[in-house]
Formats: structure tokens, C-alpha cells, sequence
């Protein structure tokens, strides 16, 4: 029975409906218990499948009642796999046949790994099938995230003395009407743990409080602390920074002992958490562990919706048992690239506070959520959700709210009924249209025309010419769904050169031209660049083509093309790849045949991108797919906080 499981695995290899490492890691277990039942191939090929999916387990009940959800294969392949399961019609059946294989431990529950367990490369536990580090991982960031939300910190400051320092970093509401001051809410619950969170849509100041935050902390603390800033990317840690410094300016001084200005000048700019950690070229290792700790007192990270599973257990590791963490991010958002969706998991529960949280934020906030000990997450008291968002117009944050919340109907009669330059949408997509809008009276046809000019010769001169048309390019973005096809980000850009060089604005037949923006797909630290990181090819004062990056810290950095190993065109870029980043006029482009990664989330993430005007090129069957269809990555980190409070 096992070989002819694995025959048809080979077939769904073949159709492309599994991947070759899928079949290679069902055939690997096969090697490690030839005696297994054909349960085991079938499960690691899915699992495998699912993985790259971004699950972290296989939840056996969503897997049994309806795989049509969890797997994009068409309704033969479907139907023949629907067969297959019907021998282990139910999560107790999937128990009882792999209990029987040398390659899968159980588990009763979701618990950390017994003393003296054989590290089988499965692990059953509570209806789900995991990777063992997958399962590890999700054990020790529930337990440690647990251990750090419940552990006070020795000198938090008497909430009697913090309510006028809070007062004076919030001076006004930060909430309209008889809403609760969130941002103090915020501030005062990172201040008393080792733990915390502050999430909301873009726009609702979570970078504005994190701020207020680190002054809070400065400010009273006896003793200077190493404070260090980083985020999942490039790009977004370079955004922390211009928010941070946007947010400093208008920080109070407090006290006559601290500088605000000063102590924030001395942070280290924002780094990668890969940089960080110190990431090994090749390695799943880190030069910071659990033995080898970071260096700091507190880390306040960006756009934590982007860290995969992996990624926050190693984080986890590294930090010093005493340090804080404040996590910033929109769980609403696409979840990481790779496996998890760690921050939407943590604040599942969030809002509920217990009695005395809520007693705490009395005496120091002069707010007073409504009790509520009902959530199921022992991290809720550590999570705020900033509500209003001081970011958008009231169309494009209705758009957002409409997507967030499921409506397509609501959607399209504000798309439809917009009436100012914020809103348009194409709902007939040609090509011509993208064209058009990258074409002159956009950013981008800015940069062409600048890129046409002869540099200047004075150094200054030039740099300031090169700023001013770094500035151009990030005002304007097209965002794709996909990466390739014709509507994708492969064919659009190639779409746009043609363009180019049909109207002579192109003057190279190679792979750089003046004016070519360009997106780095791989961290670099020998050149100081981290994927995510957009320059633009010019010349210099002597006409030599560079590529020029922004530089927060002086005139932009110029690289060789040739140095650039890792890279591609960026007319258009994913909305994976805009994470983290903001423009003046986004475009979305939705393709017009439906695709699995359609879903609410990437259509709000991309909405979410603009900061003045946002254009949809979509048909209208596609947008109402888009945003009637959630992610929902299978994953068993919430059930294990859940258990990891007893």
C-alpha cells in the first residue's frame, strides 16, 4: 500500500501539483521507517507542501472537512486525494496509524518536548502535524513570551509618579469623543513588563508612541540605556528611522537631567534583524544565541507582522533574559514571506484587560478600559491596539476599512462614487493604462526626463540632483499581486521598458540604463545594502553610470552596477516587497484570471501603501474575489499560549 502512495505522489510531482521536495522529503521517511504505513509519505508530502505555503502544522480537522481550502489543485487531483484520506477518515485515525511509525512522537497536548523523547521528525500534537522545529520553535516562543508579558520590571516607575510624565508626552486625547487615550494606554503597559505589543493600521501613530515610549524610559531610568532599534527588512528599518526622527521632533523635554534630542542621536541607526543577529551566510545560524546574547537593554522592532516563525524564535533566544521587547506591527497585514503568522496568533484575545491591569492604568493613565479576564491569551494585558489613523483622507481609510472588514459591496460603491483625485478605479485593465500613469505627469515620468538631462558637474549640484530624483521615484509606486505573467511584476516592467525604449528614453540595449530603478533581492553587508533596498541607475559628474541609494546620514551612496550581483528592475515592485514602506500615489494591479495569493490581506496591505491617492487596476469579479477571500495560515502557536499559562 505504501508504494503505491508513493506512485501517486510521484504522479502529482509530475503534474505539478506537489513539488520535488515535497516527494523528496515523503521519500526520506520512507528511508527512515520502510515499515511505515502509507499514511506517513502522504502526510510529510502535505505537510512539505503546506509549509511552503507559509503553515507551520497541518490542522488535521481543516485538512479532513475541506482541503479544497488549504490546496489550489483542481477537482480530479482533488477528488483523488479526498479518496486517499478517507482511510483515515478523522484526527483519532491519523493518531492511531502514525503512532505506529518510528518518524512521528505524539503528544497529548500542546506541550514542550518530554525529557528523554527520540527526535522523530514529526510531532503529532493536539490534531496537528508539525516539523519538529516548526513544533519546537512555536513551544519555546509561547513559553517565552509568557515568562516576559507576566514578568514585571524591578524599578517600573509608581503609576502615581508616571501619570504626570504620560500627561505631558500626551497632552491632548489621542482619541476623539469618549474613545480611551490609547497611545498613553500603550506607553504606560511597555513601561511595566519585558513584553509588549502596539499594533493598528498605518497611520495610527505606533512608531509616534514607541517613541514616547524610549524618552519615557531614558528619562527615568538611572542608568543609560542601550536601546536598539531593527525591523524584518531593509526598507522598513530604514523607515523606522525617518518615523522615529519625524516623531522626535516634537517630543517635550523631560526633566532637566535628559536631552531628548541628544540621547536620540546616539542610537545606532535601525538594523535587520538578519544583520542583528549576526546571519551566517548559508546557515540557519546565528552569531547571537541563547549562549552568545545580544548586547542591549531593550529592542523595539518594526513591522512585526514580516517575522516569520523561525525568525522570532531565534530572536528570542538571543535576547538577554533581562532586556524588553516592544514588537510594532500591523497584525492585519500580510503575514512573512516564509512560514507563520506570528503576530496575528499573539494578539488573537488582545483587547481584554484583567482587574488589575486595569487598576494600573487608573492610577496612571487616568483611563479605564472595561475588565474583561475572559481572553484566552495570557499576553493580552501586554497588547494595545492604536485605533485612529492620522495617516489617510477619510476616502482611502474608508477603502481600507471596507476591505479589512469583508464588504465588497462597500468597497465598490466608494471606489465608484469618489469624488476627488484620491480614488480611481480602472475596472476594464489594458496595459496602455499602466503606461500611461507611470508616463510623464506621474514620479515616474520625472525620473525619465531628469534621467535624459546631462549631470551636473558640481559635486553638491549633483548630489541634489540625484536626491531630487530619488524623491521622484519614491512618491510613485505600482504594486503587483503577482510576480510573473503579463500582469505580474516581471511582465510590467518589461512592459515599461519597452515603452521606453520605443520613445528613446532607453539608450541601452543591456541590462542598465539611465534611469533604471533597482531593487535588491539579497542582503549584502559588504556593500551595506539589505533586500528591500531600492537606487536608482545614473550618471555621475563625469557621466560614469552609478546606482544611488538614499542615505539618511548624507548625500546618497553610489555603487557600481557591476557590483550589484543581486538585483532586478523596479518600475514595479510586489506588495510583499512595499511592506513596510509608504508613497504618495500607489496603483495596485490585479490580475485578471484569479489566483490563491488574491486575498483581503494583500489587497489591504497594498491600499494601506498610499498615502494621497490610490489608484486599483482590477476587474470588478476580481476585486470582489480578492476581498472575499481570508488567509488563514494553519498554525498552533495561539493554542499553545493558550496552554502554556497553566
Amino acid at each position: 500500500m505504501t508504494s503505491t502512495m508513493m506512485d501517486q505522489l510521484r504522479t502529482w510531482t509530475e503534474e505539478g501539483w506537489l513539488r520535488p521536495l515535497d516527494l523528496a522529503f515523503a521519500q526520506f521517511l520512507i528511508r527512515l521507517d520502510p515499515q511505515a504505513p502509507a499514511l506517513l509519505p502522504l502526510a510529510g508530502a502535505l505537510l512539505a507542501r503546506l509549509e511552503g505555503e507559509g503553515h507551520t502544522c497541518v490542522a488535521l480537522d481543516d485538512l479532513l472537512s475541506a482541503p479544497e481550502r488549504l490546496l489550489d489543485w483542481p477537482a480530479p487531483e482533488l477528488a483523488t486525494l479526498a479518496t486517499a484520506l478517507g482511510d483515515w477518515p478523522h484526527a483519532a485515525a491519523w493518531t492511531e496509524t502514525l503512532a505506529q511509525s518510528l518518524c512521528v512522537q505524539i503528544t497529548e497536548r500542546n506541550t514542550s518536548d518530554p525529557a528523554n523523547s527520540a527526535e522523530t521528525p514529526l510531532v503529532l500534537s493536539a490534531a496537528r502535524l508539525y516539523l519538529r522545529r516548526y513544533w519546537r520553535d512555536q513551544q519555546f516562543i509561547a513559553e517565552t513570551l509568557r515568562q516576559r508579558a507576566q514578568q514585571r520590571v524591578a524599578d517600573t516607575v509608581n503609576p502615581e509618579v508616571l501619570r504626570p510624565w504620560l500627561e505631558q508626552l500626551f497632552p491632548a486625547p489621542d482619541e476623539p469623543g469618549d474613545e480611551l487615550p490609547w497611545q498613553k494606554i500603550a506607553c504606560a503597559l511597555a513601561l511595566r513588563s519585558h513584553f509588549g505589543i502596539i499594533t493598528g493600521g498605518p497611520g495610527t501613530g505606533k512608531t509616534y508612541t514607541a517613541a514616547r515610549f524610549m524618552a519615557l524610559l531614558m528619562a527615568t531610568s538611572s542608568t543609560p540605556l542601550r536601546i536598539v532599534l531593527a525591523a524584518p527588512t531593509g526598507k522598513a528599518a530604514v523607515r523606522i528611522d525617518e518615523s522615529l526622527l519625524s516623531a522626535v521632533n516634537t517630543l517635550p523635554q523631560l526633566g532637566p537631567r535628559s536631552d531628548m534630542a541628544a540621547a536620540f542621536a546616539r542610537l545606532r541607526p535601525a538594523r535587520t534583524l538578519h544583520s542583528l543577529l549576526g546571519a551566517r551566510p548559508e546557515s540557519r545560524r546565528f552569531h547571537h544565541h541563547a549562549a552568545n546574547p545580544l548586547e542591549l537593554d531593550v529592542l523595539v522592532v518594526d513591522e512585526a507582522s514580516m517575522i516569520h516563525q523561525e525568525m522570532m524564535a531565534a530572536l528570542l533566544r538571543a535576547l538577554p533574559p533581562t532586556a524588553r521587547l516592544i514588537l510594532l506591527g500591523d497584525q492585519d497585514q500580510l503575514a512573512s514571506v516564509e512560514a507563520g503568522a506570528v503576530l496575528a496568533e499573539i494578539c488573537q484575545g488582545s483587547g481584554m484587560y484583567d482587574a488589575e491591569t486595569c487598576h494600573y492604568l487608573q492610577a496612571s493613565c487616568g483611563a479605564t478600559p472595561q475588565p474583561n479576564d475572559s481572553s484566552t491569551s495570557p499576553l493580552a494585558s501586554s497588547i494595545v491596539r492604536l485605533q485612529r489613523s492620522h495617516r489617510f483622507n477619510a476616502e482611502i481609510g474608508a477603502l481600507a476599512d471596507a476591505v479589512h472588514g469583508g464588504h465588497p459591496e462597500t468597497a465598490i460603491r466608494i471606489l465608484q462614487s469618489a469624488q476627488t483625485s484620491t480614488l480611481a478605479w480602472q475596472s476594464a485593465p489594458t496595459i496602455h493604462q499602466i503606461l500611461n500613469l507611470a508616463g510623464t505627469e506621474t514620479a515616474h515620468g520625472r525620473v525619465w526626463q531628469a534621467a535624459g538631462q546631462p549631470p551636473p558637474k558640481d559635486p553638491q549640484q549633483h548630489g541634489a540632483w540625484v536626491k531630487a530624483i530619488l524623491k521622484d521615484y519614491a512618491d510613485f509606486r505600482i504594486l503587483c499581486a503577482l510576480r510573473q505573467g503579463p500582469w505580474g511584476v516581471t511582465g510590467i516592467n518589461r512592459a515599461i521598458e519597452d515603452h521606453l525604449q520605443r520613445q528613446g528614453i532607453l539608450q541601452s540595449h543591456g541590462l542598465w540604463y539611465v534611469g533604471r530603478p533597482t531593487l535588491v533581492t539579497r542582503n549584502d553587508p559588504g556593500l551595506g545594502l539589505s533586500n528591500g533596498d531600492i537606487g536608482i541607475a545614473l550618471p555621475d559628474p563625469d557621466r560614469r553610470m552609478r546606482v544611488y541609494f538614499p542615505n539618511s546620514d548624507g548625500p546618497p551612496r553610489a555603487i557600481l552596477p557591476s557590483r550589484l550581483n543581486h538585483s532586478e528592475s523596479a518600475w514595479a515592485m510586489t506588495v510583499h516587497k512595499a511592506q513596510g514602506s509608504e508613497f504618495a500615489h500607489t496603483v495596485l494591479v490585479l490580475p485578471p484570471e484569479d489566483s490563491p495569493v488574491l486575498s483581503r490581506e494583500l489587497l489591504y496591505t497594498a491600499i494601506t501603501r498610499a498615502r494621497t491617492c490610490f489608484t486599483l487596476i482590477a476587474p470588478r469579479a476580481r476585486l470582489e474575489n480578492t476581498i472575499q477571500r481570508q488567509t488563514r495560515r494553519m498554525s498552533g502557536l495561539h493554542a499553545a499560549l493558550r496552554n502554556a499559562r497553566h
